[in-house]
């Protein structure tokens, strides 16, 4: 197997900055340190923080291309089309185990949709927009009986539930030392599909 280039070491290592500073906060010489290159190198193959930030989420486009390919399979008149569409959703999540290059993904998610400046930077409304609309679609097709904007609001409640308990320490300081279950996706599959159907 071929070592990774110099610029997907500069790659790996914006993972990991930007997911556990921010946007704001990483620097170009905080993400060349943690690479173990020179910070010009950098620079030469991403130019600036953005272009850099943004190639993160270039590079993970396939998990949305492949939520759509699932979403696109679901015969919509089925009686668990809403299950098959929340499970398309989640599909990201299911690998396991999460390695720790896809759990920073997941944190950059997380970090990049309750930002209140991820506007400036388009990769929401570039990159997961379209995908969006999609899901939202096929959730006014298996619910047409809810009022307007509910279909909307319940798929950012899906994403907020999903993001957020991607993060698990919070989940760990509460189980007090207990074994995880591993039934995550389960639950929330579960749970999200209630808050759809009965909201």
């Amino acid at each position: 197997m071929s070592r990774p280039s110099r610029r997907d070491d500069v790659l790996r290592a914006a993972e990991t900055v930007f997911a556990d500073k921010g946007y704001d906060r990483a620097t170009m010489r905080n993400i060349a340190q943690e690479a173990g290159v020179g910070l010009p190198l950098v620079v030469y193959h991403f130019e600036t923080k953005l272009k850099l930030y943004r190639a993160i989420f270039e590079e993970y486009q396939h998990w949305n291309d492949a939520r759509l390919d699932a979403l696109r399979s679901v015969q919509l008149s089925a009686a668990d089309a809403l299950e098959q569409i929340v499970a398309a959703f989640l599909l990201v999540g299911t690998r396991r185990p999460l390695d720790d290059r896809t759990s920073n993904y997941l944190r950059l998610v997380l970090r990049e949709a309750s930002d209140p400046h991820a506007p400036e930077r388009k990769i929401i409304e570039e990159l997961f927009d379209p995908m969006a609309r999609e899901f939202i679609r096929a959730l006014e097709v298996v619910l047409p009986q809810k009022p307007e904007g509910f279909h909307r609001w319940a798929y950012l409640f899906a994403v907020g539930a999903f993001t957020s308990t991607n993060v698990g320490e919070r989940e760990r300081a509460l189980a007090d030392d207990a074994p995880d279950s591993g039934e995550r996706l389960v639950f929330l599959q579960s749970f999200i599909c209630a808050g759809i159907r009965h909201g």
